[in-house]
């Protein structure tokens, strides 16, 4: 593939990624990250899509900071704070080959159990904060993947739309933050992935744009379905994909 058509590509995958974004608050992570994975290594993606999410994060948050529900981000932030660290081991220490297909297999697995309407069992008090924001740390981490399980918590304790929405931006920005830093110290973060990021700064704007406009007008129900029907394609895709390489 030539350097052109994967950039245009990569471009394409951030746009769609963003627009998830912008609708839902959450989303971005998994779409990027199994999009730019069909692209290129793992290893590269995830400090990418993490570079990326940082900026989709600092565009939402003003809008983002008076509907946000402060406790529950408080004790998910503690526990992921935790998990980070062993999600950073695992994308360091691990095949990148096995860690992609175990991308593509979770994201399959989550998305599927939402639109089956599966609850997990998780809990709605103080124990089920700390182990659904110690493994979104850690996923997050290894794969830049921890949304189904923080939309599935929050959604669970019973937080309307835009407080669940506004929430997950908060968190995603200080996890991501975190993580970027971690991944830097262990010298995880390859030469070009800020340059590669600041290329694909005009898709990501364009696709916030569009998915804040949209989300005037969709209801949240119906875009959360639409995500997890997107991530099931292409979670199925990349295994295909990856079957057949």
């Amino acid at each position: 593939m030539s350097p052109e058509l994967s950039f245009v590509l990569s471009a394409l995958c951030v746009l769609v990624a963003a627009i998830i974004r912008g609708l839902t608050g959450f989303g971005f992570a998994a779409i990027a990250v199994v999009g730019l994975a069909m692209l290129g290594p793992l290893n590269q993606a995830v400090p990418l899509v993490l570079c990326l999410e940082v900026l989709s994060s600092l565009m939402l948050l003003r809008g983002a900071l008076p509907q946000t529900d402060y406790p529950q981000l408080k004790r998910l932030l503690m526990a992921a704070a935790c998990g980070v660290p062993c999600g950073i081991w695992l994308l360091t220490g691990m095949n990148s080959d096995g860690l992609t297909i175990g991308v593509y297999l979770l994201i399959g697995l989550l998305a599927l159990l939402g639109l089956v309407r599966v609850t997990l069992p998780m809990g709605k008090g103080q124990v089920g904060g700390w182990v659904v924001g110690a493994s979104s740390g850690a996923l997050i981490a290894a794969f830049s993947i921890g949304g189904p399980l923080v939309v599935a918590w929050l959604s669970h304790v019973g937080l309307k739309a835009l407080a669940l929405r506004a929430t997950l931006i908060l968190f995603f920005f200080v996890v991501d933050l975190v993580a970027i830093s971690g991944l830097g110290l262990a010298g995880a973060i390859p030469n070009q992935t800020l340059t590669h990021a600041l290329y694909l700064v005009p898709a990501l704007l364009v696709g916030l744009w569009i998915g804040q406009q949209l989300f005037i007008y969709i209801r949240a129900e119906t875009a959360a379905r639409f995500t997890q029907w997107l991530l099931l394609a292409l979670a199925g895709f990349g295994l295909l994909g990856h079957a057949w390489s």
